[in-house]
């Protein structure tokens, strides 16, 4: 309690910064900026997030693509320590990170440390079991053949996470896409975007290289609809709305000229 308390007294010294898209590792800047208020007091301004539009979407994806050419052949045991230093780096953090929550979508204390520590639970958890799953299974037992299963990646995942658990959800599953050998493109809900942006700054200090995770704050109306039909991103993981899930599930049904699948 104290720990907390403390670091609620200290926000006033990252409240108003201006949080940038991150592409390959570098910030890009746009005009289009989104002003965040704590909604339970709207006079406090928590900060500022620079917003993503097609153009920008698509050099997100294109750098996914190219970094993927690596990620994937990365080996398990390099992927997985990135996912453990990461979660090394939120426990540090463990008590800003809650108390930015609480700025910035009104968590209660309670939940916003629970919210941190199920986001480092799927870090630790994700690294461990990809261990296992990166072995290769042996089928069958037919006479004089020996035959093995591997998991191979798919490509480029759209990760779109929702507000209520803004570090959780978001960081598992791009965590998880990681780990498994994949390159994200990470869109935050708009109205957790700068819980979002403090995650992409540890996922950089954590070793995640260039183009493995893009963060790509944007309106869902705008760059969510324009990614999830785009022809490059091979994976989608969603949590979200009935209306919103069902109309990614029509559109991602429908082919795209020179779509891979």
């Amino acid at each position: 309690r104290e720990a907390m308390a403390e670091a609620l007294n200290s926000l006033d010294s990252v409240l108003g910064q201006t949080h940038k898209i991150i592409i390959d590792n570098k910030e890009v800047s746009t005009t289009n900026i989104h002003e965040r208020y704590n909604p339970s007091n709207t006079q406090q301004l928590v900060g500022k997030v620079m917003m993503a539009n097609n153009d920008i979407a698509e050099q997100a994806v294109q750098s996914a693509k190219t970094a993927f050419k690596k990620w994937r052949n990365k080996p398990v045991e390099d992927r997985a320590q990135v996912l453990e230093k990461l979660a090394n780096l939120i426990e540090r953090d463990r008590f800003l990170l809650s108390a930015i929550e609480v700025a910035e979508v009104g968590k209660t204390w309670h939940e916003a440390d629970g919210d941190i520590c199920e986001a480092i639970d799927f870090c630790r958890y994700y690294a461990q079991d990809m261990r296992r799953l990166g072995q290769a299974q042996r089928v069958g037992h037919a006479k004089g053949e020996t035959s093995y299963y591997h998991y191979q990646p798919r490509g480029v995942s759209l990760v779109i996470a929702p507000w209520n658990f803004p570090l959780a959800i978001l960081c598992g599953m791009t965590t998880a896409s990681m780990v498994t050998g994949n390159t994200v493109v990470m869109k935050p809900a708009e109205q957790s975007s700068i819980t979002a942006s403090y995650l992409m700054q540890l996922l950089m200090e954590a070793g995640c290289p260039p183009g493995v995770v893009n963060f790509l704050p944007g309106l869902g109306e705008e760059v969510g609809e324009y990614l999830t039909s785009h022809k490059d991103i091979d994976l989608i993981a969603f949590t979200g709305s009935k209306q919103v899930g069902l109309n990614i599930v029509a559109k991602t049904g429908q082919i795209q000229p020179d779509q891979r699948y």
